[in-house]
C-alpha cells in the first residue's frame, strides 16, 4: 500500500531536531519501516464507563479527511456537541446543537481544521445508554467511539479505507508540527480561528445564527 499521504505541517523529526537520547533515535530510524498507510483499527469496548459499542482509530489521506468526518458527523444523532481547542490547552464543548448548524459552523474552516497541527476538534453525542465521538488527532488521524459496527464498516469501505492489521500512526513516532501559515499564507491563525469559533457556537446557542 502507499504512504498515507499527511498534511503539510505534520513530519517526523530529524535526529537533529530531538534531544539526543538512544531511546528517540531508535524511535525515528523505526519510523522507516513503520506501516503509515490508509487504514483502520477496531476493538470492542473493554469497560463499562461509557456505553459505547467499539473504538476505531483511522488513518485516512489528509485531501480526504474533511469528507470522511463529514460522513460519520452526519450519521450521528440530530443534535451534537462540538469539541475543539489547542493542543496545549484544555478543551472547549459547546452546548448541544443540530448537527447541521455545527457542520456549518465547521465548513468554513477545513483547511485549517484539516492542517492545523495545533488544532483538535470532534463532535459527540453522549446519553445514558449511548456514545458516540468523532475527534480528530493534532497529527489528523481519527478516533472513533461508536456503536454501529457493521455502519460503520460500511463506511469505511465506502471510503476505501480497510482494517489493516499492525497498522502505525504517525503520532507513535517524534513529530515536528509547522505552523500552517508557511504553507498556507492566508489561513487563520490557530487563536483566531478559536475565537470565530466560540462566537459563531455562541451565536447558534442564542438562536442568532
Amino acid at each position: 500500500m502507499k504512504p498515507l499521504q499527511l498534511p503539510p505541517t505534520i513530519r517526523t523529526a530529524r535526529p537533529d531536531e530531538v534531544p539526543a537520547r538512544s531511546d528517540l533515535i531508535d524511535r525515528i530510524a523505526s519510523r522507516q519501516t513503520a506501516n503509515i498507510v490508509q487504514g483502520f483499527t477496531l476493538r470492542e469496548n473493554p469497560s463499562i464507563d461509557l456505553p459505547f459499542k467499539f473504538y476505531a482509530e483511522i488513518n485516512v489521506d489528509n485531501q480526504n479527511l474533511w469528507a470522511l468526518f463529514t460522513t460519520l458527523l452526519l450519521q450521528l444523532p440530530e443534535e451534537i456537541c462540538l469539541i475543539y481547542g489547542h493542543i496545549d490547552d484544555a478543551p472547549s464543548y459547546s452546548s448541544y446543537l443540530d448537527k447541521y448548524k455545527i457542520f456549518n459552523t465547521l465548513e468554513p474552516y477545513k483547511i485549517e481544521l484539516c492542517h492545523d497541527g495545533f488544532l483538535e476538534f470532534g463532535v459527540l453525542h453522549h446519553q445514558e445508554t449511548y456514545f458516540e465521538e468523532v475527534f480528530i488527532k493534532k497529527s489528523k488521524f481519527i478516533q472513533y467511539w461508536g456503536m454501529d459496527e457493521v455502519r460503520f464498516r460500511s463506511t469505511m469501505t465506502q471510503h476505501d479505507i480497510y482494517e489493516v492489521e499492525g497498522l502505525n500512526f504517525i503520532d507513535e513516532y517524534p513529530l515536528v508540527t509547522e505552523a500552517l501559515r508557511l504553507h498556507y499564507p492566508e489561513a487563520i491563525e490557530t487563536g483566531e480561528i478559536l475565537k470565530q469559533l466560540e462566537e459563531s457556537l455562541r451565536l447558534c446557542d442564542t438562536g442568532e445564527n
